[in-house]
């Protein structure tokens, strides 16, 4: 995860991966079958661990406080910095220069919206979000915010306060899903 956020996938060589790692190119090889094999290794391990969070701290909240947890998790792991690094070094690479990767990442994004999806439905169920929102087009405007947030920290982090960007987030949230 670190030689990844700080080269890229295309800077970071197999070797680079084994040396950091203390073994040899040919057991990451022998175990993964190739670095492609390895990177989804690594970005599932990391999903794997990020759901866990959410769901451990989603508890039987719905409504807004679903929504906040997840911003929460999300702002969590930014501070975390070298896994959150690496995944949006990877995203960014399957635009262009490593276009394999690109329908594992719209994989990906589909879940998270799916998740937003089914927490805005869940809350327009419960009568605790507006009836009149659309839950396809809110998810996927409450995601790109969330990207949209972690690239620019993610590129200078004395650029403004992470914390008072999830405020104002979820204060604007409120006032736009809130009856």
């Amino acid at each position: 995860m670190k030689l990844i956020g700080q080269r890229g996938y295309r800077g970071t060589s197999l070797a680079a991966i084994g040396e950091e790692a203390g073994y040899s190119r040919g057991l990451i090889n022998e175990r993964f079958g190739s670095k492609d094999g390895l990177l989804w290794v690594l970005v599932k391990n990391m999903m794997r661990v990020y759901g866990r969070e959410v769901k451990e701290t989603q508890g039987k909240n719905v409504g807004i406080e679903s929504l906040y947890n997840l911003l929460d998790n999300h702002r969590r792991a930014l501070e975390l910095d070298d896994p959150i690094r690496a995944l949006y070094a990877l995203m960014f690479e399957a635009m262009g220069p490593i276009p394999q990767l690109q329908p594992e990442f719209q994989k990906l994004h589909q879940g998270f919206r799916k998740d937003i999806e089914r927490m805005l439905r869940d809350g327009i169920a419960a009568g605790v979000f507006r009836a009149d929102i659309d839950p396809v087009a809110q998810a996927a405007v409450i995601l790109g915010t969330m990207r949209g947030l972690a690239f620019q920290f993610l590129l200078d982090r004395a650029a403004f306060s992470l914390d008072a960007a999830y405020s104002e987030l979820k204060q604007n949230l409120r006032r736009s899903l809130v009856p």
